[in-house]
């Protein structure tokens, strides 16, 4: 056909006898990643000073959105979170999230800078 108008070439028909069945292997990878799909939960890096000054990290751009969860990034796994979180050093912490209908909701408690310096104190002296 002629794509000058803006239509697309068809495909050919395929034969069921040239698709070959998936292997095990593939089978276990792609219900891994409709499993994956499905789980709302997710990761955030973030670096909290206060309720009102928390910083998101946004690894894409190597910076940090002030007080805006939505400039963040999302991981899907921890491992990887935690991965992450070893290059950016202290002060650092993982936030878990949800995703469910489309808005983000935090499910960590807050943890401030005030919180953690004082929780570990505490951990020493007993």
């Amino acid at each position: 056909m002629n794509r000058t108008n803006g239509q697309k070439d068809a495909m050919p028909p395929v034969d069921e006898d040239d698709i070959e069945p998936p292997s095990p292997a593939q089978i276990r990878e792609l219900k891994r990643r409709v499993r994956d799909s499905r789980d709302p939960i997710r990761y955030m890096l973030v670096s909290e000073f206060s309720r009102r000054f928390i910083l998101y990290y946004n690894i894409s751009d190597d910076v940090y959105a002030m007080n805006d969860p939505a400039g963040g990034t999302l991981f899907k796994r921890l491992k990887t979170a935690e991965s992450v979180k070893k290059f950016l050093g202290k002060g650092t912490s993982i936030v878990k999230y949800t995703t469910t209908g489309g808005k983000l909701k935090r499910l960590s408690p807050y943890q401030g800078m005030w919180d953690r310096t004082r929780g570990s104190k505490s951990k020493k002296d007993a």
